[in-house]
C-alpha cells in the first residue's frame, strides 16, 4: 500500500473531497466525494462525515478555505527577508481590516520581489473560526494544512504556464468565481467576484449528475458577459495599484461552471482573449480508474485534486496551521513509526557495540605490542633473565637494583652556598633593627624567613634592605601580624627572598 493523501475542499455551498494513492510511480484517484453544506457552522460536521466515509486514518489530510471565510490584501513592504515581513506584516494589516488583526491568524506569500522590498499577498481567517474547525475534526482527522482552497490550484496551473507572461486563473463556481492573476509561475492578484443578481435569481442553468444544463442561453450569456466587465475592472485596479501591466495573455477556466462548452467561448469573446480548461489529473499524471469515471466531473473536483498533492510533498505557500494552531507532531503516531523507531534503535545500539567492540580490539592490539616491545628491551638489557612476566615493574626493580642508593645532589654551587645567603642576610638587616628569627629555610629557589621584630616599619626597613642585593630578584612581605600570644607588642613577620638563577 502506498503514500496516501485526501484534499478536502470547503466552499460556499458544499464540501467535497479526493483520495490520491501512490500506487508504483503513479497517483490513483481512489476515492472522491461531495456532500452539501447548508451554513458555516455545518462545516466541521460535513468534514467528518466525509472523512468517515472514506474510513479515512492516519495518512495526511489537507483542508481548503474558500475565499469568502478569508481577508485578501496586496500590500508592499520594504523586506525581502520572511521573518521581517512576518513581523511587521499585523502592523500593516491593522489599518485595513474591519475587525482587530490579534483576532484573525495570518499568512502570506511573496508575488513579486524588488531592491526596495517585497510584494505580497497576504490571507487572514478569524481564530474563532478556525480553532472551532479544528475542534470539531479532531475526533477524526487533524489536517496537516489549512489553506486558502484557490491557491493550490492557482500555483500549480501557473506552474504548468510558466512560459507565459501574464495568465488569467477563473475558477466558476456554483456561487461566485474567483480570478487569479499570475506572473509565469507566482500568483500575484487574488479576487472572489459575486455572481450578477440575476444569475442568483433567474438561475439560467443548473446542475444534473453529470453537465450542465442551460436553460436561458440568452441570459446566460448576459450575465457571464456582466461577469467578464467586473473581472476586467479588477484588473484595472491591480494595474492601477501595482503601477504594473495586468493584462493577461491566456485564460484557464476551471470550476463546475466550465463544464459548460459555451461558458469558454463567451468569456473568450467578451475578453479578447484564448481560454482554455484545466485538467489537472492529465497535467499531473493522475490515473482515475475505469470504475469511477462515470460519476468523475474533472472540473468539480479540481481544487480538492490540488489540496491532495499537497499531501505528496508539493509545498503549501500559505498555512493557516500556525502559531497556536501549529499541527502537534507525535513520533508514534502511527504504527510505521513505532517500527521504524524501533528498528532505526536497535540499528544505532548495534553499530555503538560493534564500534566499541572494534575500539576494543584496537586496543588490546595495541597494548600487545607496546608489551612485546617492553619485553624486548628488558631482555636485551638483561640478557641473564629469561622469563618476564610484568616488563615495566620489573624493568623498574632492575634499575633501581644496578644503581643503588641514590645519592644527595648539592643544593647550591658558587656563590649561592648557604653561609654566603646567611652572611648577606645578616650583613643587610641595619644594626637599629631589633630581631630575632625563629625560622630560616632555603631552597633552590628562595629563602624563607620567619621571626618578630618591634614594629611594622622594622619589617619594612628589613624588607627594603634585603631587596637592594643583587642576590634576589624579588624580596616580599609574606605576613606581618601583631603577636597576641603573649603580653607584648612584637610583631610576628614572615619574608620571602626569590634567589636569581643559578
Amino acid at each position: 500500500m502506498g503514500k496516501k493523501s485526501l484534499g478536502i475542499e470547503i466552499s460556499d455551498g458544499q464540501v467535497t473531497g479526493v483520495a490520491l494513492e501512490q500506487q508504483g510511480k503513479v497517483l490513483v484517484v481512489t476515492a472522491f466525494l461531495r456532500l452539501p453544506l447548508s451554513d458555516s457552522a455545518d462545516i466541521a460536521a460535513q468534514v467528518v462525515e466525509l472523512c468517515r466515509q472514506f474510513d479515512w486514518r492516519e495518512a495526511p489530510c489537507i483542508c481548503g478555505l474558500p475565499l469568502s471565510l478569508l481577508s485578501v490584501r496586496n500590500l508592499t513592504l520594504p523586506f525581502r527577508d520572511g521573518k521581517q515581513i512576518a513581523q511587521a506584516l499585523p502592523f500593516e494589516l491593522e489599518e485595513q481590516l474591519i475587525v482587530p488583526v490579534e483576532t484573525l491568524v495570518v499568512d502570506f506569500m511573496v508575488s513579486a520581489t524588488a531592491d526596495a522590498g517585497s510584494r505580497i499577498i497576504a490571507f487572514a481567517v478569524e481564530r474563532e473560526f478556525l480553532s472551532a474547525l479544528l475542534d470539531g475534526l479532531k475526533e477524526v482527522v487533524d489536517p496537516e494544512i489549512v489553506t486558502p482552497a484557490v491557491a493550490p490550484l492557482a500555483a500549480q496551473i501557473a506552474a504548468t504556464c510558466g512560459t507565459i507572461g501574464n495568465m488569467l486563473m477563473l475558477h466558476a463556481d456554483l456561487h461566485s468565481m474567483t480570478m487569479v492573476l499570475a506572473h509565469g509561475d507566482r500568483p500575484l492578484f487574488y479576487r472572489r467576484l459575486s455572481y450578477p443578481e440575476q444569475m442568483i435569481l433567474h438561475p439560467p442553468f443548473f446542475f444534473d449528475d453529470h453537465q450542465v444544463v442551460v436553460t436561458d442561453m440568452a441570459a446566460a450569456e448576459h450575465c457571464i458577459r456582466l461577469i467578464c466587465e467586473s473581472i476586467e475592472r479588477s484588473l484595472d485596479y491591480y494595474r492601477m495599484e501595482s503601477e504594473a501591466e495586468s493584462r493577461p495573455e491566456l485564460v484557464i477556466l476551471t470550476g463546475p461552471l466550465a463544464e459548460m462548452t459555451a461558458m469558454g467561448e463567451i468569456i473568450a469573446s467578451a475578453m479578447q482573449l484564448p481560454v482554455e480548461t484545466a485538467d489537472l489529473l492529465a497535467a499531473n499524471g493522475i490515473h482515475c480508474p475505469e470504475a469511477m469515471r462515470p460519476g468523475w466531473q474533472s472540473q468539480r473536483f479540481d481544487r480538492a485534486v490540488s489540496l491532495a498533492l499537497l499531501g505528496f510533498g508539493k509545498k503549501a505557500t500559505v498555512n493557516f496551521r500556525k502559531e497556536v494552531f501549529a499541527k502537534k507532531r507525535t513520533f508514534y503516531s502511527s504504527r510505521k513509526q513505532v517500527i521504524g523507531a524501533v528498528a532505526a534503535v536497535l540499528v544505532v545500539g548495534l553499530g555503538a557495540l560493534g564500534y566499541l567492540w572494534n575500539d576494543y580490539r584496537s586496543l588490546q592490539r595495541r597494548d600487545q605490542a607496546v608489551r612485546d616491545d617492553m619485553t624486548a628491551i628488558f631482555k636485551q638489557t638483561f640478557p641473564k633473565i629469561n622469563k618476564v612476566r610484568e616488563p615495566y615493574t620489573e624493568m623498574q626493580a632492575a634499575l633501581k637494583s644496578v644503581q643503588g642508593p641514590e645519592s644527595p645532589t648539592p643544593l647550591f654551587v658558587a656563590d649561592k652556598r648557604v653561609l654566603g645567603l646567611l652572611a648577606d642576610i645578616s650583613a643587610r638587616i641595619p644594626e637599629t633593627v631589633v630581631v630575632r628569627v625563629s625560622r630560616l629555610s632555603i631552597d633552590r629557589e628562595s629563602v624563607l624567613i620567619k621571626g618578630t621584630t618591634e614594629t611594622f616599619n622594622s619589617v619594612d626597613a628589613i624588607k627594603n634592605a634585603l631587596a637592594a642585593s643583587s642576590r634576589y630578584k624579588a624580596v616580599q612581605i609574606v605576613s606581618a601580624t601583631a603577636d597576641k600570644s603573649k603580653n607584648t607588642s612584637l610583631i610576628r613577620f614572615e619574608i620571602q627572598l626569590q634567589l636569581e638563577g643559578i
